[in-house]
């Protein structure tokens, strides 16, 4: 080799408008590859995003799902406590409703049985005058008189429910003709046996006021003082007679017209002993 110099020198090329645009100088070499891991990268955070976002909305799920279980969970807790208080306020209800029940029962028990004791004995004793009112009828047969039909007996008392009108003298005359006097009212149960049978009608009794003692008496003043009705607590009553209504005793002046009531004590010998026993007592 000679002694003459060596000359260097560079060789540019010029660069094309498309890869000045692609801004890639044209020494430079692109390594094959290179792109490809740029978009795949790009891919796969979009996808790492993707699945955190749907893992905190599956979490905020889950959170509101327990939140609402246990919810759920002391609510029915809550109502089975109220259901316990109200199957106990039940129970307690029911025993006391059980009880008054049967104390109701026993009480219904007993009045009904007072109940039939009451009509049982007026049962026995309605039989008694029956046939005490049949005997007395057949005692009268002989006595040429056509009245068996307006007496009625009950104990050891008839009555005879005279139909004319007259007033309590003319009446008391009347109940001396049958041997019996103008009705005197002994107690309670007599007064009921005899207002069951004259309706609607008014009946004069024998009780009256007397003026000379200034106090109201019955016509019989035997062994029995007779019922004390209201009338006799008047301290005033000239002219007055007592009368026997349905629902009532009263008093009006004598000489008023009314029907009659007579009774007749009658004696043991009709009867068996055990009536006369019964009476007694």
């Amino acid at each position: 080799m000679s002694d003459q110099g060596v000359i260097y020198s560079t060789v540019r090329f010029l660069q094309s408008s498309s890869e000045s645009e692609s801004g890639q100088s044209p020494d430079v070499t692109l390594k094959p590859g290179k792109t490809d891991d740029k978009e795949f990268s790009v891919s796969w955070r979009l996808i790492a995003v993707s699945l955190g976002i749907l893992c905190l909305v599956l979490l905020v799920i889950v959170t509101v799902l327990v939140t609402k279980i246990f919810q759920c969970i002391q609510e029915r807790h809550h109502q089975q406590e109220i259901l316990g208080h109200l199957s106990q306020k039940d129970n307690y209800l029911k025993e006391q409703l059980l009880i008054n029940k049967t104390l109701e029962y026993d009480i219904l028990k007993n009045e009904s049985l007072q109940q039939k004791k009451k009509l049982d004995s007026l049962f026995l004793k309605n039989n008694i005058c029956h046939i005490k009112n049949e005997i007395f009828s057949k005692s009268l047969e002989n006595t040429g008189k056509r009245y068996e039909a307006h007496w009625t007996c009950c104990g050891l008392s008839c009555y005879y429910f005279a139909v004319e009108n007259k007033n309590w003298k003319g009446c008391k005359q009347t109940c001396r003709s049958y041997k019996s006097s103008l009705l005197k009212i002994d107690d309670e149960d007599e007064l009921t046996f005899v207002q069951l049978q004259i309706y609607k009608n008014n009946y004069w009794i024998g009780l009256s006021y007397d003026e000379r003692e200034s106090k109201w008496k019955w016509v019989d003043s035997g062994s029995s003082p007779g019922i004390n009705v209201g009338i006799m607590n008047s301290s005033s009553g000239r002219g007055k007679c007592a009368f026997l209504s349905s629902t009532r005793v009263a008093a009006i002046d004598c000489i008023q017209t009314y029907n009659c009531i007579c009774e007749k004590r009658i004696g043991c010998s009709i009867f068996s002993a055990s009536a006369c026993t019964e009476k007694k007592r």
